[in-house]
């Protein structure tokens, strides 16, 4: 008999009948919204719109609150009318109180000034100014030289207002007037193209807009360049408007001094917050899909069961119970997930015995690599002082010499089957490398080895853990240091059933800041005693046990390890 699948199940119940009554109703909903949307998000655009040319008139209204109070100053008239020589102090200190460019007014943001600065000129050009910044003197006599040179070619034109670019600057120049309309000085002003361009940031969330100032002939000041542009055409553009065979949304506005600010945003971009709406709509659909879903799974509760079975049988996998094992169904894709599921529970079963297995080979076998690691260098030395002592006559003390050596070799270097040994023999090829470094040296290094208790020489440690930092101690303390050195190695109990052995010694020690236990720079000392020892016990007993470094230069080293104080082997 054929078993029915999950597919033909759901999309004869419930998908055929609700995907179709969603997709109609959607389709005229939609088209009812977006007509709706659009009407409101074009009225709001244009409110954007007024909103920024608005700030912008306020802006320049700072200008023409300034231009009062120059009129309205007696200082400032005192200065225009008496010159420079005279009055150049106090109308210094009037500009800069009366045309406040540190002013909220001035300032978009609260930190970036419209106007940074502000000229008056008397009609023998000697001026006075205010400024928003300060600058070198070098840079600031450049300007004031652009700002006279460029009143002398606004003296020599019939232009009421007259505009220039300095740098990221417009430089704006007019002149003032008393109440007989005849001229008594001149104005300039420096406004900063990046903070005007900040009064139209609010237009950002249409992605795309354009902005322009225009002076009274129609030539752009500031803004952006549209790939189609006529100065005598935008005097004229206003409402919708078509530029480049795109359709835009314009506005102009006029302002003081001959200004005339334009904002285009594309057709377009009215769109962009529908978009948001449109997918709230269609979640509002799906949402009424799943309802209409749900009350049908009411009714197809049977079909629903084998999922909870499986779920649940999931859930005793991941508790570690690899012996579940789902039953059988009719459905054929329930059949296919109940025959894998069961396959891969034996399969784990099988996997975590091979695992756990081939760690512990693996665990070993890392052990015995960073055993074997431990540089045995110094025994070639030790051998050739023994061959020149030989070669030069017979010494009594020889005989102790290579019998170190020789229990050394035997005993200790070459029991490679062995990862724990006790205390008494780890101290033994201590203290027979240390014999054979003090007969190396001659009187140069001394040693001493303490023992807190004789109890202690039965403990079981790792073999080759405390004898390298010992060769440490004499290879990078005590041969660099050129004179008379001492090791020192205690053993001793601590507190928690640990045992704790210290070599110390007075050589030349290091900079631990440069040595944090990882590989050291090329360059510099490899302390690879230190770090292999390190990482022997942190493999072998985990968190609470270790090494610890303690040197200072020209002083000394001292390393602590703290080892499980055990009679029996851990491992």
């Amino acid at each position: 008999m054929k078993k029915k699948t999950l597919s033909k199940e759901f999309i004869s119940r419930i998908l055929g009948f609700n995907i179709v009554t969603v997709l109609v109703f959607g389709c005229i909903f939609s088209i009812v919204v977006f007509e709706q949307l659009s009407y409101q998000k074009k009225a709001d655009m244009r409110y954007y719109m007024e909103s920024t040319q608005l700030q912008v008139a306020d802006c320049i209204r700072f200008l023409e609150e300034g231009v009062v109070f120059i009129r309205e100053n007696r200082g400032l008239v005192a200065f225009l009318r008496e010159g420079l020589v005279e009055n150049y102090s106090d109308a210094q200190i009037q500009l800069e109180q009366g045309v406040n460019l540190f002013s909220d007014r001035n300032l978009m943001a609260g930190s970036y000034p419209i106007v940074r600065d502000f000229y008056i000129f008397d009609k023998e050009l000697n001026f006075v100014s205010t400024h928003y910044y300060p600058e070198t003197q070098r840079v600031q006599n450049a300007m004031d030289a652009f700002f006279k040179e460029c009143v002398l070619d606004y003296m020599n034109q019939k232009q009421q207002f007259y505009y220039r670019q300095y740098g990221e600057v417009i430089a704006q120049f007019f002149a003032l007037y008393d109440d007989n309309m005849e001229v008594t000085g001149y104005c300039a002003a420096a406004l900063e193209k990046e903070n005007i361009a900040r009064v139209f940031q609010s237009l950002e969330k249409y992605e795309t807009y354009y902005w322009f100032l225009t002076d009274e002939g129609g030539r752009k000041i500031a803004g952006d360049v549209l790939a189609e542009w006529d100065p005598g055409r935008m005097k004229e553009l206003d409402g919708m408007v078509e530029l480049d065979r795109k359709q835009y949304f314009c506005q102009a506005k006029k302002h003081s001094f001959g200004l005339k600010s334009y904002i285009l945003i594309p057709k377009n971009k009215q769109y962009l917050e529908i978009k948001p709406m449109f997918i709230m709509v269609w979640v509002i659909f799906l949402l009424s899909l799943l309802v209409l879903v749900l009350a049908v799974l009411v009714l197809s509760h049977r079909m629903a069961k084998p999922f909870r079975n499986i779920t649940e049988s999931i859930k005793r996998v991941g508790g570690g119970d690899f012996n579940t094992r789902l039953e059988d169904y009719e459905i054929q894709e329930f059949q296919d997930i109940s025959n894998s599921f069961n396959e891969m529970t034996v399969k784990i079963n099988q996997l975590i015995k091979e695992v756990y297995e081939n760690q512990l080979l693996i665990q070993e076998a890392r052990i015995q690599y960073i055993q074997a690691q431990l540089d045995p260098h110094f025994m070639f030395n030790v051998l050739t002082m023994i061959a020149m002592r030989m070669k030069r006559n017979k010494d009594e003390e020889l005989y102790r010499t290579v019998t170190s050596l020789a229990g050394l070799m035997r005993g200790k270097l070459f029991r490679k089957d062995e990862i724990e040994i006790s205390l008494e023999d780890e101290m033994q090829t201590v203290e027979f490398y240390l014999y054979l470094q003090e007969q190396r040296f001659r009187d140069m290094v001394e040693y001493h080895i303490f023992w807190e208790s004789e109890e202690l020489k039965n403990c079981r440690i790792p073999r080759l853990c405390v004898q390298p930092l010992v060769e440490n101690a004499v290879i990078h303390g005590l041969e660099p240091k050129g004179a008379k050195g001492h090791v020192h190695v205690s053993v001793q109990k601590i507190e928690n059933k640990k045992l704790l052995v210290t070599v110390e010694d007075d050589g030349v020690g290091f900079d631990l800041q440069g040595w944090n236990g990882k590989a050291p720079e090329q360059g510099k000392s490899p302390r690879v005693g230190l770090m292999n020892v390190r990482r022997l016990i942190l493999n072998l007993y985990g968190e609470g046990y270790g090494m610890t470094v303690e040197s200072t230069l020209k002083k000394g080293t001292r390393v602590a390890l703290t080892l499980p104080l055990t009679t029996e082997n851990l491992i």
